[in-house]
């Protein structure tokens, strides 16, 4: 039912995607969501969003593109996104 895409790189950014779908639309969205660059993986959930989307992304502003062209789709009712931080004594890239 869902894409899964695989990338390893150490020194991408990190970002996880919340989206709240409209009533009906759930596959609609998923399927455009797979075809999104840097989407690493998809998996439905319970509660106030529906999908959650692991992105893995070379910086900023490619989390950016991802998350505004998500928000155009007609099924994406809602996004909230939350971008990984780097803590102390981590190696960064």
């Amino acid at each position: 039912m869902f894409t899964l895409y695989t990338i390893e790189d150490d020194c991408l950014l990190s970002a996880c995607v919340l989206i709240r779908t409209a009533h009906g639309r759930f596959e609609d969205v998923v399927e455009f969501l797979s075809k999104i660059d840097g989407v690493a993986r998809i998996f439905p959930t319970l509660g106030r969003y529906d999908v959650v989307i692991d992105l893995e992304v070379e910086d900023i502003n490619a989390v950016d593109a991802a998350v505004l062209r998500m928000g155009k789709f007609a099924g994406v009712v809602f996004t909230e996104t939350l971008v990984e931080i780097k803590t102390r004594g981590e190696e960064q890239c």
